[in-house]
């Protein structure tokens, strides 16, 4: 097949694109790991100058022509381009009409203001005053609701920045999905308080040297398939990954020298966003669908391996050793079922990346709320830590004591990302239903585990979800893989399972 002279069009016009967004990841990553903190305005510019680039390259009039003419043309061309190349080519037609939508003033102001405010935010939730990031808030709302407008929506402007995150996902799916999801929640709540049964967790509460932490995870991510000659691992004050391409996944986590979770789960979770992003078809590197379905897609992998697998009894089978050997005097005589027990305690509590399964849901709908009526108009800047504390005390029954650990504890506001939130509880029902087309595809999973034989399950993952990256839509990759679409139904099975087996008649 000869190649097409406007697909290579494409190519070229995606590759100048990712290399600009590789470049402005870099320097976020860097801001977020060794960046000293007096360039954070000469960073601002950076990213700002470089976002406009990018911007600029794909608004241009010759990109719209590519663009138009493939999505009038697309059809015609079966003979000419490959199945996989015409997915590429769907996804460079959505990124250019994304990018259309935004004015490149927007674009500079969006990339300034936000890098500036992530500093403050770090100011402020070190000092837990809201005041501080009070201003930067506020200006992040309006930004919000301006792009909301430049991008359009039907019904509600919550759908334009959701649709950002997980295409095709509104409003109203979500909230009733949510409510069905809290009821549900609740009720296992309810169980698990008049059990009686309450797990003993302080064996992950002793003192863990931080070096020994960072290496027994590294271990641990390692046996998982995470591969290091493709990726590195340092420390920030909010854990993430970020990838510039298939061959240099980057990922971040955090240490608590008195908490084992922090660092080993974190680190697992991130490792799950880093085996998809290492995962993708060569034939994506430098284009713009190297990228995961969704946010919600790319969160299943993360709590795939963080919760699905990590918190298995299964698992504790053949990871207890392997803690065992950095730390022989805090673990001896811990058993499976014990770690299991422990890691798996259900109990409300305030911080969203350490809450249990069953709670950590509520703390998304938290969000959800407080965001939806930020960018319709119903709730002030202003009504934010009430709002926050309020909510908290009725979805988990627990009071908010600073705004440290409530309304300023997730960096996500500050970097703009109004709409994202929802992806971490669409990343768990996906993760469920992945469970159940695994256990389905390959029966033996549990004995895998078990005796960390990760590579089947690797694979499985990579065959069903990551190899496609982008080219292939949330609900068409959820249908493709679990026969069904998005229903919480999993989730609570899995969940009511889990806490009967360790909560007893619960």
């Amino acid at each position: 097949m000869e190649p097409n002279p406007a697909y290579q069009d494409v190519l070229r016009v995606m590759r100048n694109t990712s290399d600009l967004q590789a470049a402005i990841a870099l320097l976020g990553w860097d801001q977020e790991t060794y960046m000293p903190p007096a360039a954070v305005a000469t960073r601002a510019e950076q990213i700002a100058t470089l976002s406009a680039m990018a911007h600029s390259i794909l608004t241009s009039d010759s990109s719209q022509r590519l663009a138009e003419f493939f999505a009038q043309l697309l059809p015609a061309l079966d003979g000419e381009l490959s199945e996989l190349e015409k997915r590429i080519v769907r996804v460079f037609v959505r990124q250019v009409r994304q990018a259309v939508a935004l004015p490149e003033d927007f674009v500079r102001r969006k990339a300034r203001v936000t890098t500036l405010a992530q500093e403050r935010w770090k100011h402020a939730r070190a000092t837990s005053s809201f005041a501080l990031f009070r201003d930067d808030l506020a200006a992040l709302v309006e930004l919000a609701r301006e792009e909301a407008q430049h991008r359009g929506y039907t019904q509600h402007p919550y759908d334009a920045l959701l649709d950002l995150y997980d295409p095709g996902m509104t409003v109203q799916t979500l909230s009733p999905l949510f409510e069905r999801l809290s009821q549900a929640t609740q009720e296992i709540l309810d169980a698990v308080k008049t059990s009686g049964v309450a797990p003993d967790r302080s064996i992950l509460t002793q003192h863990y040297p931080a070096q020994k932490q960072l290496e027994a995870a590294r271990t641990i991510i390692e046996a998982m398939g995470f591969d290091f000659s493709a990726g590195r691992v340092d420390l920030s004050a909010h854990p993430f990954c970020t990838s510039f391409a298939t061959a240099d996944v980057r990922l971040t986590t955090r240490v608590n020298e008195h908490d084992l979770r922090s660092c080993l789960f974190g680190l697992i979770h991130e490792a799950g966003h880093g085996l998809y992003e290492q995962g993708m078809r060569a034939e994506l590197d430098g284009t713009l669908a190297r990228e995961g379905a969704s946010m919600g897609i790319h969160e299943s992998q993360s709590l795939f391996w963080e919760n699905i697998i990590a918190r298995s009894e299964e698992f504790w089978h053949w990871a207890l050793p392997v803690l065992q050997a950095y730390f022989p005097s805090q673990l001896a005589g811990v058993t499976p079922k014990q770690m299991y027990r422990a890691i798996n305690l259900v109990e409300p509590s305030l911080i969203r990346i350490e809450a249990d399964e069953v709670t950590y849901n509520m703390h998304i709908i938290l969000r959800y709320r407080i965001e939806t009526q930020l960018l319709e108009g119903s709730m002030t800047v202003d009504e934010v830590p009430e709002q926050w504390n309020t909510l908290t005390r009725e979805l988990l029954g627990i009071e908010v004591p600073d705004d440290a650990r409530g309304c300023l504890q997730d960096i996500h506001w500050s970097f703009g990302g109004f709409g994202y939130f929802p992806s971490y509880t669409l990343g768990k029902l996906y993760a469920a239903m992945f469970r159940r087309a695994l256990l389905e595809a390959i029966p033996e999973a549990p004995n895998l585990i078990r005796r960390g034989e990760f590579a089947p399950i690797r694979q499985w993952l990579k065959d069903s979800i990551h190899q496609w990256g982008r080219t292939r839509e949330p609900a068409e990759l959820v249908t493709s893989v679990t026969g069904g679409t998005l229903t919480e139904r999993d989730f609570v099975e899995y969940a009511w399972e889990k806490v009967r087996r360790i909560y007893g008649s619960a």
